[in-house]
């Protein structure tokens, strides 16, 4: 088996380096990251690539200035130039209050970073993909937990992820490659190494001798499966969750739909577990205005005539919601009941489609070209100039098409909504909870 060619395979299929790219290799000196350095360097010509390769040295095992001094006596034997960063993990990991497995990884990632490389390729193969999908499964996760690890993500790649760790081991081997050895990973007291030293052995020895083929090849269906039911997700959600939706879609695309709400309400950049998701889509399905969820980190959850408000606690509740014309949208986080209007005659606003309106709260950032003034207006110079109130100023609608604001209502249009085929007008009233 030419792995050689196999590599050539994954970095093709997955575009994984142009020409001129300069490649970091994150080098542990361990049997998977020594071949992918010198797999590497024999395709650094073809490529025209330049690599180079960072250690850490975590001096958290005896073998650590061993490991330190393979890996730069390699770089020097290739041509590789070498980066090093020296650092005693477990003090630092202590005083930061975090695991000394999670501390590290973000040390590495950091220090591959700054090094200021195109691509940072990481040794990762179809074990390690087992491995993570068999973790990953014990503890409850997603599909996304389940989709094994992506070819590429930002920068990072992983050219040999389509290598099973024997074939690494017995390439190596016959081609006289010296690599070291971390005898921590022989040692089944962390969870990961219990799955591949006891359970997945297991598993081949007594079910299914190709395991990790097929394991791999469903994590890549799993994946296909995932993205399809985000695409939908993503294409229900319209800055909002009502008690409509969980009757529409079905309930895979729904659980994302209320992801989706979730992160996007409160900032947090990852997945609420499943559990919690579950109780969002009952709250949703009982529908009783009023009727709250505690979420971890702060979070609360409730009910309000029929929309899902997701918020921090202490936070004013911000409000984000799909609009169209005929209907009245009533917005309980500001009192007001909005309503748009199609006429025949002369509107507050034009618009060319009636697509993708919703009506929100002010965002950081925002601006827009104010009627009767030149050029773009930051929102927040537009209100002081207004001298509006800091604590009025959440209060104001927000009238949207897509990312544009078409108007800060009851001030001004945007000027490029002067003029369009659909005329509409706009009326706010106090709130009716009716």
């Amino acid at each position: 088996m030419d792995l050689l060619k196999i590599v050539e395979n994954t970095i093709n299929t997955h575009s994984m380096l142009k020409r001129g790219d300069r490649v970091l290799v994150a080098l542990s000196g361990g049997a998977d990251s020594a071949f992918l350095l010198r797999m590497l360097c024999k395709l650094r010509e073809k490529y025209g690539i330049t690599v180079g390769a960072a250690h850490v040295n975590h001096m958290l095992r005896e073998e650590a200035d061993r490991d330190e001094a393979f890996s730069r006596n390699l770089c020097r034997e290739l041509g590789v130039e070498f980066h090093l960063k020296k650092i005693d993990i477990r003090a630092l990991a202590k005083e930061a209050k975090m695991g000394e497995e999670q501390y590290a990884r973000n040390v590495r990632y950091s220090f591959f970073s700054e090094l200021g490389y195109d691509k940072t390729a990481t040794a990762h193969n179809k074990n390690d993909v087992a491995e993570t999908l068999v973790f990953n499964f014990m503890r409850g996760a997603s599909l996304k937990g389940l989709s094994g690890i992506p070819y590429k993500r930002g920068n990072i790649i992983r050219p040999i992820l389509d290598l099973k760790k024997d074939e690494i081991l017995k390439f190596s081997a016959e081609m006289g490659y010296e690599y070291v050895e971390d005898k921590t990973n022989f040692q089944a007291v962390y969870s990961r190494n219990k799955i591949r030293l006891d359970i997945i052995p297991t598993i081949e020895k007594e079910f299914n001798s190709n395991f990790v083929d097929v394991v791999t090849q469903n994590a890549k269906l799993i994946k296909e499966d995932n993205l399809f039911l985000e695409s939908l997700a993503n294409d229900a959600y319209k800055g909002e969750v009502t008690f409509d939706m969980k009757k529409e879609l079905a309930m895979p695309v729904f659980s994302r739909v209320c992801q989706l709400h979730y992160k996007r309400s409160t900032g947090v950049a990852d997945n609420l577990p499943g559990m919690y998701i579950s109780k969002i889509m009952e709250l949703v399905e009982k529908n009783k205005t009023g009727k709250c969820l505690d979420l971890p980190g702060s979070v609360l959850a409730k009910m309000e005539y029929g929309r899902l408000i997701i918020r921090k606690k202490g936070d004013k509740e911000s409000f984000e919601y799909a609009i169209e014309p005929g209907g009245v949208l009533k917005i309980p986080q500001i009192g007001k009941n909005i309503l748009i209007k199609k006429t025949d005659g002369k509107g507050d606003f034009y618009l060319t489609d009636l697509d993708n309106l919703t009506v929100r709260q002010r965002r950081n950032g925002d601006f827009f070209y104010p009627s009767g003034m030149n050029g773009r207006k930051n929102l927040s110079d537009f209100f002081t100039d207004k001298k509006i109130s800091g604590s009025v100023r959440d209060s104001v609608p927000i009238l949207c098409k897509g990312e544009d604001i078409v108007m800060v209502v009851g001030y001004r249009t945007d000027k490029r909504f002067l003029s369009g085929k659909i005329a509409c007008k706009i009326e706010v009233e106090e709130y009716n909870a009716d």
